[in-house]
């Protein structure tokens, strides 16, 4: 018998079936890009050893990533749009699992920047496509709650990268790190092709009346289409003053997260003289964190309808819990413990950050928009930790790096709170509204 209006609410419809199906899908794919692109960190000592690097250039292995990751990033998110996000994701598992495990074959400091390079390229269109996948299976109220579940494998990632990481090198090599992390990739894209499905009209695990509902749903979202659609798609994106604000917040948010991400085992190891293993389950004490503000966050964005506070105080809450554990550099439990709590609030950015696009940039531009927000804000994942690592080399010492990286990211608050367009005020209402009429 079919599902019906008066039997189930359309709300726990996508509980009980898109969140379930969609979401862990998508969480585990991330996860295991995550793995791939953040397990340099790891390699850095071993790397060092084998080819001569400075922690200079070992910055640049880890931040070169970026400059692939930038390139597709645009026509990634126009095509997801336009084609095919399943199609697209599915390409690219297949591509950045067979890099990864060629980067336990590389024999030269050149050929691992290379393959770093063809590592980014290859996920370059991952984020965008995914945000789109997402836009195509929940409708804006339930958006920030959708996101929130599918950043799980970002936050589930830091549990597996840093024990499963430290223990491959402390026991094998830093070659075979790449290989082990690079092989469940290949795997996992036979779940994906057989598990996912484009849009809610092609599922069959969704009935007539659930179909009908998300349908309804979509068309009295709050309406972004542009008057004008002569526009080239590129001339919509490069000419929108929102775009180019949301991607420089994010470019430094960036800086701020994979220059202490990258380094964080170095940080730990110096601060603490640990092994990498025992580094490794420090290191699962963030997502901890994270998990219970992601949680939190994002129910109560959606709740609420509000975005851009809830990402702007993340922001800054997440500088100043850093700066305190630079300047408690002479205590190392102290410091250790605030760069962790720096670290697991920061998950609470991306669920509502990303519900922000799609309310103010037109329907006919998002797909473009979102790769360039993403693909240039992910320049500060070069920038970050090259600069921090050339830092290490100035100094001596990662405490100036973490000043560093605390300055970028209070200037990313303080730079979204300027952000003001009326249609964010009314989304806000449409969601208050709408969620005030489903509790009736």
């Amino acid at each position: 018998m079919d599902v019906t209006h008066s039997e189930v609410s359309p709300q726990s419809w996508g509980d009980k079936k898109r969140f379930t199906r969609i979401i862990p899908m998508l969480a585990v794919m991330y996860l295991l890009a995550l793995i791939c692109r953040n397990n340099i960190g790891y390699a850095f000592h071993g790397m060092d050893q084998s080819f001569n690097l400075s922690a200079t250039i070992s910055g640049l292995v880890g931040g070169i990533f970026f400059i692939g990751y930038l390139l597709l990033q645009i026509p990634g998110g126009h095509l997801a749009q336009k084609v095919s996000a399943k199609k697209i994701i599915t390409f690219c598992m297949v591509a950045w699992g067979l890099v990864c495990v060629s980067m336990g074959f590389v024999q030269s400091g050149g050929q691992l920047l290379t393959m770093r390079f063809l590592l980014g390229l290859s996920q370059s269109m991952l984020y965008p496509t995914t945000l789109i996948l997402i836009g195509k299976w929940f409708p804006q109220r339930e958006r920030a709650r959708a996101i929130g579940y599918w950043s799980i494998g970002a936050t589930v990632s830091n549990f597996i990268v840093g024990p499963l990481s430290g223990f491959l090198v402390d026991t094998f090599s830093w070659q075979m790190l790449f290989v082990f992390q690079g092989i469940p990739v290949l795997i996992a894209v036979i779940f994906w092709i057989w598990l996912i499905a484009e849009t809610p009209a092609e599922a069959k695990f969704l009935s007539k009346a659930e179909k009908d509902y998300l349908a309804t749903e979509f068309a009295n979202d709050t309406d972004n289409t542009i008057k004008n659609t002569n526009k080239s798609v590129t001339s919509l994106v490069l000419k929108n003053k929102f775009v180019w604000l949301l991607t420089c917040v994010f470019l430094l948010n960036n800086m701020f997260n994979y220059g202490l991400s990258i380094w964080w085992p170095t940080i730990a190891s110096s601060v603490t003289g640990s092994s990498y293993t025992l580094v490794g389950i420090l290191s699962t004490i963030a997502p901890l964190i994270g998990l219970v503000v992601m949680f939190f966050v994002s129910s109560h964005s959606d709740r609420t309808g509000e975005r851009k506070w809830h990402a702007v105080s993340i922001l800054l809450i997440c500088g100043v819990a850093l700066a305190i554990s630079a300047l408690t550099e002479g205590a190392p439990f102290v410091s250790i413990i605030f760069i962790l709590i720096a670290q697991g609030i920061w998950a609470g950015f991306s669920p509502v950050f990303w519900t922000i696009p799609s309310i103010i940039i037109s329907s006919a531009a998002i797909g473009a928009a979102t790769g360039l927000i993403n693909g240039v804000g992910n320049l500060g994942g070069f920038v970050g930790p090259y600069l921090f690592g050339y830092l290490i080399d100035l100094t001596g010492s990662t405490q100036m790096g973490l000043f560093f990286i605390v300055g970028v990211q209070i200037m990313a608050g303080l730079l979204l709170a300027t952000l003001k367009s009326p249609k964010l005020e009314i989304a806000t209402k449409n969601i208050q509204l709408k969620n005030s009429t489903s509790t009736r």
